[in-house]
């Protein structure tokens, strides 16, 4: 045997073995040499016999007689050996080969030239006694995919290999077996294999089967399949197929089972169709034995910055007792949710999100909390129209509100149908096009801002009357606001003219005729076209005053208070005037004369029932404060200190109490920390009950100033005030959590918030502790001041990780007032590696239920789950 050997030899003589063995091999290396050594591996059972003529004829017709085509690239830290005879090349100690995309590392590797053949193996451990341990074992890099084992035999020429006591990762998914036997490019056969998304060396858990047969990025079949946990068999199939891949795949949704009020149940049994890239389509059931089942349909589509949407239909039929029973009852329920977000160009976009539901669809079907506690449903289609460069838009609004706690007497469903909106933005129709000088002021003429608002609107109403009937009321009508105003300076001062017109046009108004045998009032339509006209005018005054102060204190660089004043006049004739014809009247069984708006159940009103010389004040006050970050920084922390804002009017059309309310508003933050905000209304009129008595349950305000009266500013008639924070730990780094996979990352986004288990936030490890408290308080007293209507409640959300791998969240809200905790849930969560688990509990009130569940982590095994689960109603 002829061995081309380096042990060290002289620069010149390794040149020489190069290019004699470049010569033999027909093909272009690299390398990098290192210590050398001795060592040959013997081929093995994937050895492709040589026909040498073959080779020859591949090398005339330019194919290398290796068939390897491409720059190969070794290295080894003991020795490389050539056997120029045996046309093998033997590296060994830490070496490597890089062929294409194919990458291999191992302890000892030896290539023959002749055959395409590579053979990698591992060595023993000397310094383990027992002699078992190895180093250096086979690690084989062929694209994406990864494969590691005590032997890999590898041909160059085929694109086939074995490995021995080998494992791979593949999308998430580990493949262990006695053989790994890769048969084409795309298909791998494992002997006595074991499947698991756990990486540990000894994983959790393992589906294990003599068989396996693995497609890459598209599904694994194993025949027959167990499922281990912690090396304990569960359950046995006859045979099993798990997707092997990302991305959407048609196959069996499973269900979870159990007992319940209305028997023993089987809920989300189904089927998921990815009909194609742009669409796909589930279908679920839930049964139970006693007679109650619920069928679901999702259809979701989407192509990609064009449009997306999805049609979600159930319907359930519902037996609460058996059919025995003196309080047997039955009832079906349905629900239709449909969506669509289109963006025909970039100026015209359509939104759809629309729900038809019954009353009780949610509280039958439902266990989520915000779906057991709406109280309506609102439905929206809004296509939205622009056009570029103008101030013209528009938008054309189909809207549906349905009142899910209807009760006699109340509405049960408003619908707008359509309403259509033309808006032209302010523009100055005045003004040059080339523009005045830059230098120059604008002329009176060039300030005048124009805007208008044009609306159609069809609304109808259906009321849930006391004898259960419905009545229906469909009312319509058009609108236009035309505005003009103009805003000149004057020094510091910015004067701002103003004049508002609106006109309505209507089908048809009411009449109300009063009944003197029975003291009734009935009001009935008359149909009629007729246009409402009214306008306002005045002008308004406003500037911007400054104050700085500099303590240089605490790190305090300085306080600015800002002040806002205006003020305004503004002029309205009185259109309840008979001359207008927009108001009517009837004298009552007192002989007093009650007047009316002939309009005031018109979508847009009538007239305005009062003249107006108004003079309206305002004054903002806004405290800011800048503090210096270091004492060797110039930067600082710019932020408010308090917003306080005060205004009122006073009516000068008016015969007695012509100031309106003060109101009072204020807001303030104390870091990221504290958030303080709020509202005041006094009434600067003295209240006097009827008869002068104090027992009186009614009375009125007269034409008399508490502060003169009694000395008091004012009476409080409605305060309210918001305390919230929120508290968090330093954000960190953890390896506990929830799989999200990019479409869980899509979803995300979609959704603004990614929904897990049970529709549920998935928790966020990285944050050690959140605490988030809201004290809210009104106050209202609009009438008599002494009855007053108040609430206070607190709502708090509690979140901490108990351990590295538990996070639990509590969250709840406690009326003051009534002493009675609302809406109370606590969630625990566990990271189990590769499992995890999610409690949620509702511990009290009407809808007390509980949920546990245990399943496996990765996106395409979360089928495999254990649940329990209890609720007081008795669903799902």
């Amino acid at each position: 045997m002829r061995e081309c050997t380096h042990r060290g030899i002289s620069p010149i003589v390794l040149l020489q073995i190069l290019a004699v063995c470049v010569l033999l091999n027909g093909n272009a290396f690299s390398q990098n040499l290192k210590r050398p050594d001795t060592l040959r591996v013997t081929n093995d059972a994937l050895l492709v016999p040589t026909d040498t003529t073959i080779a020859r004829a591949d090398t005339l017709s330019g194919r290398p007689p290796s068939g390897i085509d491409s720059v190969v690239t070794y290295a080894a830290v003991d020795s490389v050996i050539y056997d120029i005879s045996a046309r093998t090349m033997y590296l060994h100690g830490n070496s490597s080969i890089k062929y294409k995309e194919l990458g291999l590392k191992a302890s000892v590797i030896d290539i023959n030239w002749t055959t395409s053949l590579l053979n990698a193996r591992g060595t023993r451990d000397t310094s383990d006694t027992s002699g078992q341990r190895m180093k250096g074992r086979p690690d084989l890099l062929d694209g994406k995919d990864a494969y590691h084992g005590s032997e890999i035999a590898y041909n160059f020429r085929t694109r086939k290999g074995r490995i021995d006591f080998g494992n791979t990762e593949l999308e998430r998914g580990l493949y262990y077996g006695d053989a790994i036997k890769k048969v084409e490019n795309n298909v791998l056969y494992v002997q006595s294999g074991r499947f698991t998304s756990c990486e540990l060396d000894h994983p959790h858990y393992y589906f294990g089967s003599p068989t396996m047969k693995v497609v890459p990025r598209d599904e694994v079949v194993a025949r027959p399949i167990y499922l281990y946990i912690a090396d304990v068999p569960v359950f046995a199939l006859p045979f099993g197929v798990f997707p092997g891949g990302q991305g959407r795949r048609s196959g069996l949704i499973a269900p979870s089972f159990g007992e319940s009020d209305r028997g023993r149940y089987l809920l989300g049994l189904g089927y998921y169709w990815a009909m194609s890239d742009y669409m796909d389509l589930t279908a679920r059931v839930d049964a139970y034995t006693r007679g109650s089942y619920t069928l679901y349909g999702d259809y979701r589509y989407a192509l990609r910055y064009n449009y997306s949407g999805f049609i979600s239909g159930s319907y359930g039929h519902v037996e609460d007792g058996e059919e025995t029973d003196p309080g047997f009852a039955q009832q079906d329920v349905l629900n239709l949710h449909v969506g669509h977000s289109q963006e025909f160009n970039p100026t015209t976009r359509l939104l759809v999100d629309f729900t038809f539901t019954s009353g009780s669809y949610y509280q039958n079907t439902s266990n989520n909390l915000n779906d057991l506690l709406r109280q309506n449903v609102v439905s929206n289609a809004t296509l939205t129209k622009f056009w570029e460069g103008t101030p013209n838009s528009m938008s054309i609004n189909i809207r549906r509100d349905q009142n899910l706690q209807a009760v006699p007497g109340s509405v049960q469903l408003s619908a707008m149908l359509p309403s259509i909106s033309f808006n032209s933005s302010q523009s100055f129709p005045f003004r040059s096009r080339k523009g005045s000088d830059p230098g120059g002021a604008l002329g009176w003429h060039e300030l005048v801002g124009v805007s208008y608002n044009g609306q159609f609107l069809n609304t109808r109403t259906t009321s849930l009357q006391l004898d259960s009937t419905k009545l229906v009321d469909a009312r319509g009508g058009v609108q236009h606001v035309l505005n003009f105003n103009a805003a000149p300076k004057a020094g510091y001062v910015t004067i701002s003219p103003f004049f508002n017109y609106t006109e309505k046009w209507y089908n048809k108004h009411i009449a109300r005729d009063f009944n003197p045998a029975d003291s009734s009032v009935t009001t009935r339509d008359v149909e009629a076209v007729k246009a409402v006209r009214y306008f306002d005018m005045g002008v308004s005054a406003s500037t911007k005053l400054y104050g700085i102060f500099q303590p240089g204190i605490l790190g305090i660089k300085g306080i600015r208070h800002q002040v806002l004043p205006s003020i305004s006049y503004t002029y309205q004739p009185d259109f309840s005037k008979d001359v207008y014809g927009y108001y009517d009247s009837y004298v009552d069984a007192t002989g007093t004369v009650q007047r009316y708006s002939l309009y005031e159940r018109e979508v847009f009103g009538g007239a305005p029932g009062e003249g107006r010389q108004a003079i309206s004040m305002r004054i903002s006050n806004i405290f800011e404060m800048k503090t210096a970050v270091d004492d060797t920084s110039d930067r600082v922390n710019k932020f408010q200190l308090l917003n306080l804002d005060l205004s009122t009017s006073y009516n000068l059309a008016r015969d007695s109490l012509k100031f309106d309310e003060v109101n009072v508003g204020f807001r303030t933050s104390m870091g990221q920390w504290l958030n303080i905000g709020g509202s005041a209304r006094y009434n600067l009129y003295k209240y006097e009950p009827d008869n002068g008595g104090q027992q009186s349950q009614s009375g009125r305000r007269v034409n008399k100033y508490l502060l003169s009266e009694e000395g008091r500013f004012g009476d409080l008639t409605g305060f309210s005030l918001s305390i919230g924070t929120r508290l968090n730990g330093e954000k960190q780094s953890t390896s506990a959590g929830p799989i999200r996979s990019p479409e869980d990352s899509l979803r995300q986004a979609e959704r603004k918030g990614y929904v897990g288990l049970f529709d549920q936030e998935i928790p966020d490890f990285s944050i050690p502790w959140n605490l988030d408290l809201t004290w809210n308080f009104n106050q209202n007293q609009p009438g008599d001041p002494r009855v007053k209507y108040i609430s206070s409640t607190i709502a708090g959300v509690l979140g901490f990780n108990l351990t590295e791998n538990w996070k639990i969240t509590a969250s709840t809200s406690y009326d003051l007032r009534t002493l009675e905790i609302s809406a109370p849930q606590i969630t625990v969560y566990r990271d189990l590696h590769c499992w995890e688990m999610n409690f949620v509990w509702v511990p009290t009130g009407a809808y007390q239920n509980y949920r546990l569940e245990i399943r496996l982590k990765s996106p395409q095994l979360q089928d495999v789950k254990v649940t329990k689960q209890e609720s007081s109603r008795g669903n799902f």
